[in-house]
């Protein structure tokens, strides 16, 4: 009992160090707002905030520019082409379109190629659909202007401005809902990798450096309490403290992805737990070793951070080269957000899934017993605490 006080009287004292590692995490799980609160299931053509450079002074021009008004969220706007990209970048506007001298003619002869210049950020869906949009207002206009060569461009305009204003919505199927929002869970769980390992390693590491000081070590010898009880005790608070810390990060996931439970959290948790067995056999192993506070950094600023940032927390492991990834396979963080990357992008979870999940899961208790053995090796080695299969007989 006296060294389980002794462990959270030394983590109350550097409090701040132990409560980083969850403030890390939460700050770079917010990135993942846009994908898990959104519940929406359409998208509306205004959403579509539009900007319409006119050089072209025919009725064509001017009533394609009338219809985009009452179609989108039409925006005036003047202003340099810095000034333009400036607009697309804080997404004050989506959509610039720039209308050419020329373009009534074209229209009228029914080319085919009309040329129009349009600049949209990067990524961004809105082009898809504006360019859908204005794409069916050109054709229309083309196929009354063929089929009625006698009407007036007045007319022709008229009747294509009857027939494509109509208000619609487009509906995503709830799989597709479904699937951003798992994927969106996965991204988070995978980002509270980082934390939880650096808090836990934080943590276990400060309390043990602690007790790895020569003049500690000495008094602690001196005392009633056995090597292997005090080593016992020792890994005991430190099961305890990573309990706590990882169900205060689960705690958090969950109610920030509001995923609820079902047959998906259940295979989040598992990973979770199966991820914190591996990262409490590291911290137990390395933090044995650990005589300075200045390693503490190190470790977490080369494995904990540098793992995260090869295995895909990060960094997508999809755009990273073969070699990296190949390197971060020697982490558990890599086969934990893979897995999590599994779980988020898999609808039905049969067979094939169960396949991969296991596999991976597999890999994960490899890492956690590697570390196991290592730090039972070097307890033993101190004359610590000690694991054998059998028990010797006594005469």
């Amino acid at each position: 009992m006296s060294v389980f006080k002794t462990f959270y009287y030394i983590l109350r004292e550097n409090k701040i160090s132990v409560i980083l590692g969850f403030a890390v995490s939460i700050g770079i799980s917010f990135m993942y707002a846009g994908n898990l609160n959104s519940n929406e299931s359409s998208f509306e053509a205004t959403e579509s905030k539009i900007a319409v450079f006119n050089k072209d002074n025919s009725p064509e021009a001017a009533a394609l520019v009338d219809y985009l008004k009452d179609t989108m969220d039409y925006v005036p706007f003047k202003g340099s082409q810095e000034a333009i990209d400036d607009a697309l970048y804080f997404e004050e506007l989506n959509y610039v379109l720039e209308i050419p001298k020329g373009f009534g003619t074209s229209l009228q002869a029914g080319t085919s190629d009309l040329k129009l210049d349009v600049q949209v950020k990067a990524g961004s869906f809105n082009q898809v659909y504006v360019d859908n949009i204005i794409n069916h207002y050109l054709s229309t206009y083309q196929f009354y202007a063929a089929a009625f060569p006698n009407k007036t461009a007045e007319q022709i305009n008229q009747l294509t401005t009857e027939n494509v204003t109509v208000t619609g919505q487009v509906n995503f199927d709830k799989n597709f809902n479904q699937l951003e929002k798992n994927q969106g869970t996965a991204g988070v769980f995978s980002v509270i990798s980082y934390g939880l390992f650096m808090t836990i390693f934080s943590g276990i590491s400060i309390v043990n450096l602690a007790f790895n000081r020569d003049e500690i070590r000495r008094r602690n010898s001196c005392s009633p309490v056995s090597k292997k009880s005090f080593s016992r005790q020792l890994m005991t608070s430190s099961l305890l403290f990573s309990g706590v810390v990882w169900a205060a990060f689960i705690a958090y996931t969950l109610v920030y992805t509001r995923i609820g439970f079902n047959s998906h959290t259940m295979y989040f948790l598992l990973n979770s737990l199966v991820f914190l067995a591996a990262v409490i056999a590291f911290s137990i192993f390395i933090t044995g070793l650990i005589k300075s506070s200045e390693l503490i950094g190190a470790v977490n600023n080369t494995f904990i951070l540098g793992s995260s940032f090869i295995g895909g927390v990060f960094v997508p492991s999809e755009i990273l080269p073969d070699v990296v990834n190949k390197i971060a396979s020697f982490t558990p963080t890599y086969w934990f957000v893979r897995n999590n990357k599994l779980i988020g992008g898999s609808l039905k979870l049969d067979s094939i899934f169960l396949k991969d999940f296991q596999f991976n899961l597999f890999v994960l208790l490899i890492f956690a017993l590697i570390f196991f053995l290592l730090a039972m090796l070097t307890k033993r080695e101190r004359g610590g605490l000690k694991v054998s299969l059998f028990r010797k007989a006594v005469s």
